[in-house]
C-alpha cells in the first residue's frame, strides 16, 4: 500500500473520531441590549458545553462546580449581585431580594444548562451593568470562569477567535502571502509556492497600497488580512509598489484555499534541513514531498535529515502520528489515555514510507510541545534518531475541539500522551540525547563527548521513564536538574546535527550509546 493511500485511509478513521467532538453549529442569536431575557440559543450553548465537559474531560468533574465558577466570573461585573448554590437550587441574591432557580434531581447537563440561563436572567433583572453585556461576552466570561480550574490548556474561544484558529488549522480563502505593517506600509513578507500570489508574481518586499481601491495607509495587520481573505473563487484587486517598477502595479487575484505552510526544506550541503513549524492537515504530505525533493537534489551524496522541531507548538494529533510513521518501519508511536473509550488508543507504524532508512537527527527546545513531542519521543524510543537540544515543553495532553451552537469553541483536555516506552509526557517532556542547555554551545567539545560516549546519561534516562505521572513537582525538579528547557534556537545545535550526519560512524555510535526502552 502506498504512503498516500494509507494516509487517506487513516484520515478517514480519525475523521470518524473527530465528528464525535463537534456539536452542530448555527447562527448567533440576536439579543437586544438591556434585555433581561437571554435568547433561546443560550440554553443550547450551556447544555452542549457542560455535557461535553462532563463526558470527555480527562478527569471526572462536578458540573455544579463549573456552573458556580462560571456564574461567579460573570457576576464580577456587578459586585452587588451574588450566586449561591444549594443542594436543589441556585439562588441569586442582591440587597433587595433573592430569587431561587430550582434544580430537578438528579441534575444533569440539561438541567444545569436551564438553571444557568435562569440564574443569569435573574441577575440581569437586578443589574443594569449585566444587562448591557452582550451574549457572546457573557459566554466568554462564563466559560473563562468554568474552565479556569481545569488545566492550563482547556479554554473557550469566541466565534471570532474560533474562526481565526480554524483558518490556521484548516485553511482559508486567500491569496497566499504573509504581511507585516512596520512603519505604516503593508509589506509582503512571504509568498507561498503555487498560490495565487506566486502565480501573479508577487514578491517579497512589495508594498500593498490599496485593496479594492481602498488605501491601506493606517490599516492594522488584522484589517489587511480581513480584506485579503474571502470566499474561494472570489476575486480581489490590489495595487502595489515595487522598487524597480516605475509606477504602481494593479493586480487582480482569484482567492484559493490556502493552508498555512508548516514544512520548510533547505539544502545544507549534503544534508536536508527540514523545519516543521506546526502540524496541520497538509504537514505529512509536504514532509514527504520535501524528502523526495532532497533525494533528487542531493543524489548519492545524501547524508541524512535534520528534522527541526524547535519552537513547534504542535497541532493535529493524527499528523504527528503520520510524521513519525514516515521515519519508522514498525512499532508503537504513541498511546493516548482518556476517560472516554474513543480517546484511549494506541497508534502503530507500518512499513513502506520514504524516510524509514535515512539517517536522522531531531532538534528540540523548550518550545517544542505536544505533537512535536510525540514525534521526538517516538523516534528516540525506537532508537531511530539522535535527539539534540534542550528538554521539550512537557505538554503531554490531547485537546478536543468542541464547536458550540454559537460557533464558539470549547478546547478541552481529553487524554494524556504516553511515549512508546510507556512514560507520560505531561509536565516532563522529552529528554534529548545530547543536551545543549546551560550554555553548552561548543560543538567540538560536544562531538568529543559523543565520540567517547560521555554524553549519554543512562541513569538520567532511567529516572525519566520511572517517574510517575502524578508526581508533578518531582517531574519539574527532574527537568531542571537534568537538562533545563530553554526556548532558544542555537546555530550550534544545527551545526552539531550536521556533523553527526556527515560522520556515519559517529552517528551510529551515538545511537548505540543511547538505546532506549522502546520494547514493552
Amino acid at each position: 500500500m502506498t504512503h498516500r493511500l494509507r494516509l487517506q485511509l487513516r484520515r478517514a478513521l480519525w475523521a470518524g473520531c473527530a465528528v464525535l467532538l463537534a456539536a452542530c453549529g448555527g447562527p448567533t442569536a440576536v439579543e437586544e441590549r438591556g434585555s433581561v431575557q437571554l435568547p433561546g440559543q443560550a440554553r443550547r450553548v450551556f447544555v452542549t458545553a457542560l455535557d461535553q465537559i462532563q463526558e470527555r474531560y480527562v478527569r471526572q468533574v462536578e458540573i455544579g462546580d463549573l456552573v458556580d465558577q462560571g456564574l461567579a466570573n460573570v457576576l464580577k461585573l456587578d459586585p452587588a449581585v451574588h450566586a449561591k448554590r444549594l443542594p436543589d437550587a441556585i439562588e441569586i441574591e442582591s440587597a433587595e431580594t433573592t430569587t431561587r432557580i430550582p434544580l430537578a434531581a438528579p441534575a444533569q447537563a440539561a438541567q444545569w444548562g436551564a438553571a444557568t440561563v435562569g440564574a443569569l436572567e435573574a441577575a440581569r433583572a437586578r443589574s443594569a451593568a449585566l444587562r448591557e453585556v452582550n451574549l457572546n461576552d457573557t459566554f466568554k466570561a462564563f466559560f473563562d470562569g468554568a474552565t479556569k480550574g481545569l488545566d492550563p490548556y482547556s479554554r473557550y474561544n469566541t466565534p471570532e477567535m474560533a474562526r481565526e484558529e480554524r483558518a490556521q488549522r484548516e485553511g482559508f480563502g486567500g491569496i497566499g502571502i504573509t504581511i507585516d505593517t512596520d512603519g505604516g506600509d503593508v509589506r509582503v513578507a512571504n509568498v507561498m509556492d503555487e498560490s495565487p500570489a506566486s502565480r501573479a508574481n508577487l514578491q517579497v518586499d512589495d508594498r500593498i497600497v490599496t485593496i479594492e481601491g481602498e488605501s491601506t495607509r493606517g490599516m492594522t495587520a488584522r484589517d489587511v488580512v480581513r480584506r485579503l481573505r474571502g470566499q474561494v473563487g472570489d476575486a480581489v484587486t490590489i495595487e502595489l509598489t515595487r522598487k524597480e517598477a516605475p509606477a504602481p502595479l494593479r493586480i487582480a487575484l482569484v482567492r484559493a484555499h490556502i493552508v498555512p505552510q508548516t514544512v520548510v526544506y533547505r539544502r545544507n550541503g549534503d544534508i536536508a534541513h527540514i523545519r516543521l513549524t506546526g502540524f496541520n492537515p497538509r504537514t505529512t504530505e509536504a514532509l514527504v514531498d520535501a524528502l523526495r525533493r532532497a533525494e533528487r537534489e542531493i543524489g548519492p551524496r545524501y547524508a541524512g535529515v535534520v528534522l527541526d522541531l524547535r519552537n513547534n507548538f504542535g497541532g493535529y494529533l493524527d499528523q504527528s502520528i503520520y510524521v513519525a510513521d514516515v521515519f519508522l518501519p514498525e512499532g508503537s508511536i504513541v498511546s493516548t489515555r482518556g476517560r472516554h473509550r474513543t480517546l484511549t488508543h494506541e497508534s502503530w507504524a507500518r512499513r513502506g514510507d520514504v524516510g524509514e532508512k535515512v539517517p536522522l537527527v531531531v532538534l528540540i527546545n523548550g518550545n517544542s510541545a505536544s505533537a512535536s513531542e510525540i514525534v521526538a519521543a517516538a523516534l528516540q524510543d525506537h532508537n531511530r534518531a539522535v535527539v539534540v537540544g534542550t528538554t521539550s515543553f512537557g505538554k503531554g495532553s490531547v485537546q478536543s475541539i468542541l464547536t458550540l451552537p454559537n460557533d464558539g469553541e470549547i478546547i478541552l483536555t481529553s487524554a494524556r500522551f504516553h511515549a512508546p516506552s510507556g512514560y507520560a509526557l505531561a509536565e516532563l517532556g522529552v529528554l534529548p540525547h545530547v543536551c545543549t542547555s546551560g550554555g553548552r554551545e561548543n560543538v567540538a567539545a560536544l562531538l568529543d563527548q559523543v565520540r567517547t560516549g560521555r554524553f549519554a546519561d543512562r541513569a538520567a534516562a532511567g529516572r525519566w521513564r520511572a517517574t510517575g505521572p502524578d508526581d508533578v513537582e518531582g517531574r519539574k525538579a527532574l527537568r531542571n536538574q537534568t537538562c533545563p528547557a530553554e526556548p532558544v534556537e542555537r546555530d550550534s545545535d544545527l551545526e552539531l546535527a550536521r556533523n553527526l550526519l556527515m560522520d556515519r560512524a559517529l552517528h551510529a555510535a551515538a545511537l548505540a550509546s543511547t538505546a532506549t526502552l522502546a520494547a514493552r
